[in-house]
């Protein structure tokens, strides 16, 4: 894949799969705009410091961004470890808001790649709350119709990655009149620094289950690089408003329980 000549911004820069997609990114020839809560000066051609729970630091963020942008990867993202508000907030809400702040400054064909979740697979079971809340725009009105709603931690991880699903189609729906691609990647387990927080807030048996049926390790950040970088090539034009679950086959064992065969182990 080529992306010479293409300006791409990436959020999460700093570590990561946001790290790993920025350097693959460079490595293909494009002018990669980092943005992360954390310095990330060499992942990227242009860093931007900016926190996604932070409205403000988002219009700052955007105000340094010159158009025309070709893609947008969004993958910065928190676990469950954290408080719930702080969850959806970075994990929702900033993506949400930053992607809307950049669609006027996106060039026709670009794309937009959004960093979803295995975890929001269950989407259509929370439909009608999430639908509701994508209808609200304002930040704060959203954030407190969430509140209301009480949520744990974990959950409201869950439920973010549902609504990043939704959000997706969503805007691949209003923004297809200009060739502008929207899908969404769920990554599994990912070998990056908060992969512990993950296993302690999913469950350590749930997760090291669906690493058995995806043959015995968890993904390297590169390979849901690699995965971010083929949607966002211009090549799959027809590819739009849908999620690519990137886990190895370890859903697999989600859809058909007892009948699912684990692989053999590889490395």
């Amino acid at each position: 894949m080529s992306f010479n000549d293409k300006r791409i911004v990436v959020t999460g820069a700093s570590s990561g799969v946001g790290q790993a997609t920025a350097l693959a990114l460079m490595n293909a020839g494009a002018f990669v705009i980092g943005l992360d809560v954390k310095p990330a000066n060499d992942n990227c051609n242009q860093f931007i410091l900016c926190d996604l729970s932070n409205p403000d630091s988002i219009d700052e963020a955007v105000l340094q961004i010159k158009q025309p942008i070709n893609g947008l990867a969004n993958i910065a993202g928190v676990p469950g470890s954290l408080p719930a508000d702080v969850v959806f907030k970075v994990n929702f809400l900033g993506l949400r808001y930053l992607t809307n702040l950049l669609l006027p400054k996106l060039a026709d064909k670009a794309c937009v790649v959004n960093v979803a979740s295995t975890a929001g697979a269950g989407w259509r079971n929370r439909k009608a709350v999430s639908t509701s809340l994508l209808t609200l725009g304002g930040w704060h009105q959203c954030l407190a119709r969430f509140q209301e709603l009480s949520m744990n931690a974990v959950a409201t991880y869950d439920f973010t990655k549902e609504l990043v699903i939704l959000y997706t189609m969503l805007v691949a729906s209003n923004q297809r009149h200009r060739g502008v691609r929207v899908n969404s990647v769920s990554p599994g387990a990912v070998c990056t620094p908060i992969l512990a927080d993950f296993y302690d807030t999913m469950g350590n048996e749930l997760l090291q289950s669906l690493k058995q049926q995806a043959g015995g390790r968890d993904a390297y950040p590169d390979e849901i690089a690699n995965a971010i970088l083929l949607m966002l090539d211009p090549r799959g034009f027809w590819v739009n408003g849908t999620d690519l679950i990137v886990d190895g086959g370890a859903e697999v064992l989600m859809n058909l329980e007892g009948l699912a065969i684990p692989p053999l182990p590889f490395n």
